[in-house]
């Protein structure tokens, strides 16, 4: 009896034992349950045939699912597109991978839960803070995504040549003559230097070049040599490592020259560089490198120069203003691109055709310039050439009064119609009208109002005279 009641009490012992960890299991359940539920992330738990057995609420409500119970049910008709079941599978994790679920992308980590090398399982997780804030965090990504197309566009347009040989308008014989070098000078990767007036068009030459040549998908870099300070010059081309002087980037800077690699730097107003950087420029075209500020270490660079100025560059080597030797490195093809006033007979062509491009810049209906416009227009001297005529055309078309459809010469600057007012002018009908009403009143005058007296005095007839009072409404 002892023995059975000892058998007893051993049993006894056993069920608390075991009632005690079913409890502490269900009370562990609990938890893990509550810490799901709690969870900011989406998560999902399922068994070694992918079956799932724990799902988080903020999961459940992001589904569409929180209304019923998805416990027991094969992942892959709870979960859109899931791969859980494969992960348990191949027991191969998969990190941060893409998932499409309705019709967004989210990012998702599935991992497996092997335990004494058996795969029991796999535990999915969805990478972002808050699934209940997915919209709010997709369409800040959007957005994100945007500005930075954005951003890669600007970069583009920004280091990108716009112009073609076709956007050069002109049929003068050196127009083309030197349309037609440039073309020449495109297919080589020769230095070249374009001389001529402010406003020529010497950066529409600049940028057709680029875009005829191999070099076509490498960047365009323009660098304004008289726009940037002398003391700033050399960070601006050759740019400068971290550190390199007090104010400069903690990562450094690259210079144009670098950023130019692969493609054409164009060195507008060159003959404005100071003396000390034309040596520097020197060694980049002689040794094909630069050394930024702070470096110890040359790079390598494969670039194209094209040059421009306005200012004659033999009198300023005569001048000891320029270096002899940077002069005949650049003036390896020269082009000179002819002011406008010796090209008169392309300033209509030129005209009709900045008025159509600018009036569409304006939002402005088509017009089109009176042979008087288009005279003054051809006697003018344009100093500021093309530039100036394009300036002029868009101030006129600002004036405009609204149904006006013909650019006149009241519209232009006096600078450009000499100085002179334009007058109203009287078509010969209107003049002929108003000389002859003005020779009655004064013959009516004269003769006291005696009407037989005035007809003879004017040496017409009485009934002829009873008419022209009839036609100007004369009493």
């Amino acid at each position: 009896m002892e023995q059975i009641r000892s058998g007893n009490g051993g049993c006894t012992v056993e069920y608390e034992e075991l009632d005690k960890r079913l409890s502490e299991e269900r009370e562990y359940n609990e938890i893990l349950r509550f810490a799901l539920d709690m969870a900011y992330e989406g998560i999902v738990i399922v068994d070694k045939e992918g079956y799932i057995t724990a799902i988080s609420k903020a999961y459940m409500e992001f589904l569409g699912i929180d209304n019923i119970n998805p416990i027991g049910r094969h992942v892959t008709e709870v979960i859109e597109n899931s791969r859980m079941h494969i992960v348990v599978k191949t027991g191969k994790p998969e990190e941060a991978q893409f998932q499409k679920i309705k019709n967004r992308y989210m990012v998702a980590s599935r991992i497996p839960i092997v335990i004494d090398g058996e795969i029991k399982g796999a535990v999915g997780k969805v990478l972002f803070r808050n699934v209940k804030e997915l919209d709010f965090l997709y369409k800040k990504f959007s957005k994100f995504q945007k500005e930075l197309e954005d951003y890669k566009e600007e970069i583009l347009q920004q280091y990108s040549a716009r112009y073609l040989f076709s956007d050069i308008i002109g049929n003068d014989k050196e127009i083309l003559e030197a349309k037609k070098l440039a073309r020449k000078a495109a297919l080589t990767d020769s230095n070249v230097l374009l001389i001529g007036e402010s406003g020529t068009g010497k950066e529409i030459f600049a940028h057709s070049i680029h875009r005829s040549s191999n070099r076509v998908y490498g960047r365009f870099v323009k660098v304004n040599c008289a726009a940037i300070p002398s003391d700033l010059l050399e960070s601006e081309l050759f740019g400068y490592e971290r550190g390199a002087f007090t104010g400069a980037k903690k990562e450094g800077k690259m210079g144009k020259f670098e950023l130019a690699d692969g493609g054409t730097i164009f060195l507008d107003e060159i003959g404005e560089m100071p003396l000390h950087m034309q040596v520097k420029l020197l060694r980049v075209l002689q040794e094909r490198e630069v050394e930024p500020v702070g470096s110890i270490l040359p790079k390598n660079i494969d670039i194209r120069i094209i040059a421009a100025t306005n200012q004659n560059l033999e009198a300023m080597v005569r001048e000891k203003k320029f270096r002899e030797d940077l002069y005949y490195r650049l003036n390896v093809v020269t082009i000179r691109i002819p002011p406008l006033r010796e090209r008169k007979d392309d300033i209509p062509l030129l005209a009709l055709f900045l008025v159509s491009k600018i009036a569409r810049k304006l939002n402005k209906p088509a017009c089109k310039i009176s042979e008087r416009a288009l005279d003054h227009m051809k006697n003018c001297q344009w100093e500021g050439n093309v530039r100036q005529l394009e300036n002029v055309i868009e101030r006129a078309l600002n004036i405009m009064e609204e149904g006006e459809n013909v650019l006149l010469p009241k519209h232009l600057p006096r600078e450009i119609t000499g100085n002179k007012k334009e007058k109203d002018v009287l078509c010969l009908k209107d003049a002929l009208d108003k000389a002859e009403r003005n020779a009655i009143f004064s013959a009516m005058d004269a003769c006291g109002g005696n009407k037989i007296r005035t007809a003879k005095l004017l040496g017409i007839s009485r009934n002829t005279l009873y008419e022209k009072l009839n036609k100007h409404k004369i009493l």
